[in-house]
């Protein structure tokens, strides 16, 4: 049995979870649409650069919930899942989860961690890590409790992973789409690239890495 790590957003999903989760929370009313355009145009062009202030990103999306129960938290992922369903997911998805349909599976993702537990329970994946938000009685306080598990917090989310559970990071296979996993990939010998941006797109070709269009 094959361990396989995989990225979430433009990975194993065709989109990004937690753009369209701000989208989400627009809609609900958490957001005001102007200022919502305005930052995520922002933190979109510095994700697609490399350069982007993740930290600062997370607390953009976690403002709108400060206050907000666990409970009203998983409550909101269902709905979110439920409505952008037919958006975030396409049949690559199902192609590489049934690829691996025997080998223990992983999704690693810089996107907040209640997300990607909607996302892993839809898909029945057990493990998964995602960027750690701090809940203090029960409730959503805006901060971050860790390290992001986005560019090198990913490859140390995992690197610490694989130490306790006695596996060699390298001989993972691992999908992702993005140069901000650059990390990650040149850990995993096997990595698979989706659809990559051209960065990444430079490397996988340098490096005879298996890359997958959608």
């Amino acid at each position: 049995m094959k361990t396989v790590i995989f990225d979430l957003d433009d990975t194993l999903l065709c989109g990004d979870s937690e753009f369209k989760w701000a989208e989400f929370t627009v809609e609900k009313g958490f957001i005001d649409k102007e200022l919502y355009i305005k930052k995520i145009t922002e933190f979109e062009n510095d994700y697609r650069a490399g350069k982007m202030d993740f930290e600062a990103y997370c607390v953009f999306l976690l403002n709108p919930l400060i206050g907000k129960s666990t409970h009203e938290i998983n409550f909101l992922v269902k709905d979110f899942i439920n409505q952008y369903e037919k958006t975030l997911i396409d049949s690559l998805s199902y192609e590489l989860l049934e690829r691996h349909e025997n080998d223990q599976k992983i999704i690693a993702s810089g996107s907040l961690n209640f997300i990607v537990k909607g996302f892993s329970d839809f898909f029945s994946v057990d493990t998964f890590f995602g960027t750690p938000l701090e809940i203090v009685d029960n409730k959503v306080t805006g901060n971050l409790a860790g390290v992001p598990t986005f560019a090198e917090g990913k490859l140390s989310t995992m690197q610490k992973w694989s130490e306790e559970n006695n596996f060699q990071l390298e001989e993972a296979i691992f999908y992702t789409d993005s140069i901000n996993d650059l990390p990650l990939v040149k850990a995993c010998k096997n990595s698979i690239i989706i659809s990559p941006d051209a960065k990444l797109e430079k490397y996988a070709k340098e490096n005879s890495l298996e890359i997958i269009y959608r």
